[in-house]
């Protein structure tokens, strides 16, 4: 199973629940991935910064923002053979997991 791709995450935060639609670009060979988010509500995109790549296991950051208020999440997660991926976020004094699926 490869990053690279689309992928259908829901992350769960205090401030709520976000439906988000990830495109991600792995450099395997570098250990390195870029990419965007997409909130599936609004249609903002989030960009992937710092992403780290260490077999199936990543780590980036993305600057989110709730109303005029952003906040940069540190993310760190794991993706499966059989397609999943979960892990967890951290921004400020806020955390939250999340949890999807490649398309």
């Amino acid at each position: 199973m490869t990053l690279t791709g689309k992928w259908k995450i829901s992350a769960k935060i205090p401030l709520g629940k976000m439906n988000l639609t990830a495109d991600f670009v792995a450099n395997e060979e570098e250990g390195t991935f870029t990419g965007t988010a997409t909130n599936d509500a609004d249609g903002a995109v989030y960009q992937v910064a710092n992403g780290k790549l260490d077999g199936n296991h990543i780590e980036y950051d993305m600057i989110i923002r709730f109303g005029i208020i952003p906040f940069n999440f540190h993310l760190r997660g794991e993706f499966f053979e059989d397609g999943t991926c979960k892990g967890i976020g951290s921004a400020a004094k806020m955390q939250g997991t999340y949890e999807g699926y490649k398309i």
